[in-house]
């Protein structure tokens, strides 16, 4: 099991706990979906915050760079 985040307390992380065991499997799959695309997107959305001069594929391939340490080529 997973121990509780420093930022999270003890009835939090109970409640959640809880309510993830009250879910099925494809339920679990979708939430974990929808939770790393909501990531990807904070972080999208921070690069560019930080980046104003970069389009959005310009941002894409900076994600892409910091996450796997590849470089995009310049046209697909």
């Amino acid at each position: 099991m997973i121990s509780r985040p420093h930022d999270t307390t003890p009835a939090a992380w109970t409640a959640q706990n809880a309510a993830l065991d009250r879910m099925g499997g494809g339920a679990r799959v979708e939430a974990a979906i929808e939770l790393s695309e909501a990531v990807r997107e904070i972080r999208l959305r921070g690069i560019a915050d930080r980046n104003p001069e970069l389009d959005r594929r310009g941002v894409i391939a900076r994600l892409v760079r910091e996450e796997y340490g590849v470089e995009l080529p310049e046209s697909l």
